[in-house]
């Protein structure tokens, strides 16, 4: 999904923002988006040595943190985790609507 960056002076109309807003959502492609966390993610565990699994359940437990970063790290794991669940439960009813009936 793209993103947007206003300041003061650049702050768009209510029209245009919609219009943004819009075009953002038609052109949103989940599969693509779960590409670029998985690319993400994979630079944050080459950058500090461990997998996005082991550092969230660190994180979780409270031994990592609070700086920026570490929580950024955790929330796009959380995005990762929840839109790769997201595409799994569609192509489940997509399989069992597909599939012909026994």
């Amino acid at each position: 999904m793209p993103v947007y960056q206003f300041s003061q002076e650049t702050i768009p109309s209510t029209a245009k923002l919609h219009a943004l807003f819009r075009q953002a959502d038609e052109t949103y492609d989940p599969l693509e988006e779960l590409l670029r966390l998985e690319r993400e993610l994979a630079q944050l565990e080459a950058e500090h040595g461990m997998s996005s699994s082991e550092f969230f359940k660190r994180y979780q437990a409270g031994e990592m943190g609070d700086a920026v970063e570490v929580v950024t790290w955790a929330g796009r794991y959380r995005l990762y985790l929840n839109l790769k669940r997201a595409i799994s439960e569609s192509l489940r009813v997509v399989v069992t609507v597909a599939s012909p009936l026994s």
